[in-house]
């Protein structure tokens, strides 16, 4: 079979790879990481590429049938929410002098080295998950691990931990060997993929996990440090260890009043309850508010509008870095739908005013992207209504709303009240609490004690299949319209 040699620029990357080989594979095996969140399919249109004769083509519907040269958009550096606030009352083990902590998230891996005598953070370090390349989603992850790729899958992220556990460490002066104890939340897609278990049980029913328990594993098996991996539990098919981390970092079994937190992501996990009682479920948010199916859709990077706003029947915008507009991450979309709505070029079904809203050049809002909206904000506020209900309480009876993660660390609380995502009663009781998932690792990496708590708190909680409800489509399709009033 004949062989060709794709160049990349800028850089001056060069592959040799067979003839039929798509620019996307080639961009993979000369280890570029591209945008892929469709994974592949040419629906997101996010791989486009420039080629040396100035066609601009789909790089995972292209294949190479020349030496060709590819030229690359300019890549922008993610922002990484990594901070969260610390439980008061943690108090590390001290059974090991350097522990680490990760979130393994669907598009991000954070690592986390803190002191295992004092529990100070020393060092952190992240990157984006490298397995976005073959898909924003979890699904399209499951799916190549179905046709044979689970192992590609695992070692790409693990090659990854490694090498923030190697750059948090340098940070910090020591070797990655002076680690003897870490711990790892992700959800359980990602806890699948990592650990090697068949992630086949989560799309096909009763939709579980196939492995639920906490697990502790020799650290050296899968990281290059030494002791033990703790390994957070899951609670059931979409709802993992970084939900069980959240509610760890939060303290979720002993709040007096009742609270719901909610993590979104490409899957909306919430939990919503108190000391006495607490209940979780999972919603297919789907991955909007992470710039994927969005038109000029991008991670929340420099060129990335972040923030709109509806002023005098004018929209204005903000640009993470301050340059020129480039694409609308999550929170810049949910704003510039809530000041359309403002600005009455939305109506309450969701149509938008002339098909599409050009808020500057190189940056539209189409009626495809607003039914995106529609969708992912449905299903979260089914889901809240349908939590409430299950508890025995009324929306308005909830008293505190902690939105954990980026999208809830940066999104503005009227937007997202005024789309319907969250109900208006709620908008002066949301607090963003950060990355609370990675502050849940980090506990239970300095204390064996704090990982037998999180242990307690998913055996504990109840969780509701939204899905097997009656009355969840009817309740869903309610909630896809844009009446509320804020």
């Amino acid at each position: 079979m004949a062989h060709f040699t794709v160049t990349f620029q800028p850089g001056g990357i060069q592959v040799a790879v067979p003839a039929g080989t798509t620019l996307l594979q080639a961009q993979i095996q000369a280890g570029l990481r591209p945008d892929a969140p469709c994974g592949g399919r040419g629906s997101c249109g996010k791989c486009r590429v420039l080629l040396r004769d100035g066609r601009e083509v789909l790089a995972c519907q292209t294949p190479v049938e020349r030496d060709e040269t590819v030229f690359l958009g300019q890549a922008h550096q993610a922002q990484i929410l990594t901070g969260a606030q610390q439980a008061a009352d943690f108090r590390p083990d001290g059974a090991g002098r350097y522990v680490l902590a990760f979130d393994v998230g669907t598009t991000t891996l954070a690592a986390y080295l803190l002191s295992g005598e004092t529990g100070a953070q020393l060092a952190e370090a992240s990157c984006l998950n490298p397995q976005s390349q073959y898909g924003a989603d979890v699904i399209s992850r499951i799916q190549m691990a179905m046709d044979g790729g689970g192992e590609t899958l695992r070692r790409c992220v693990l090659d990854a931990l490694a090498r923030l556990t190697e750059e948090a460490a340098g940070k910090a002066d020591i070797s990655a060997g002076d680690i003897t104890a870490a711990a790892v939340v992700g959800n359980t897609a990602m806890h699948h993929l990592l650990l090697g278990i068949d992630p086949i049980p989560l799309i096909t029913p009763p939709y579980m996990p196939k492995v639920f328990q906490a697990m502790e594993v020799p650290g050296a098996e899968l990281l290059p440090i030494r002791g033990v991996l703790r390994v957070l539990p899951n609670i059931a098919g979409f709802v993992g260890g970084d939900t069980v981390g959240c509610m760890t970092a939060t303290r979720f079994d002993r709040l007096e009043e009742l609270t719901l937190l909610i993590d979104i992501g490409t899957n909306g996990e919430m939990v919503l309850g108190d000391r006495r009682r607490r209940i979780a479920c999972s919603t297919a948010a789907g991955p909007a508010f992470e710039g994927a199916r969005i038109s000029c859709g991008m991670r929340g990077a420099s060129g990335a509008v972040d923030h709109a706003a509806c002023e005098g029947g004018d929209i204005s915008y903000h640009v993470i870095g301050g340059g020129k507009a480039e694409g609308l991450c999550g929170s810049g979309l949910l704003d510039l739908t809530a000041a359309l709505l403002e600005a009455g070029r939305i109506d309450e079904t969701g149509r938008l005013e002339g098909g599409a809203y050009r808020l500057c050049p190189g940056v539209t809002l189409t009626q495809k992207d607003v039914r995106e909206v529609q969708l992912a904000k449905g299903a979260i506020r089914a889901g809240i209504e349908l939590l409430a209900k299950a508890m025995g309480a009324r929306v308005e009876d909830i008293r505190t709303v902690y939105l954990a993660g980026a999208f809830g660390n940066y999104l503005t609380p009227a937007s997202a009240c005024r789309i319907g995502m969250i109900p208006p009663a709620l908008e002066a009781r949301i607090l963003p609490i950060g990355n609370a998932a990675g502050e849940g690792a980090k506990l239970c990496a300095a204390s064996r004690e704090e990982f037998a708590y999180s242990q307690r708190l998913a055996g504990s909680t109840e969780f509701l299949e939204l899905a097997t409800l009656p009355d969840f489509q009817e309740q869903f399709l309610e909630a896809l319209g844009f009446s509320e009033v804020v």
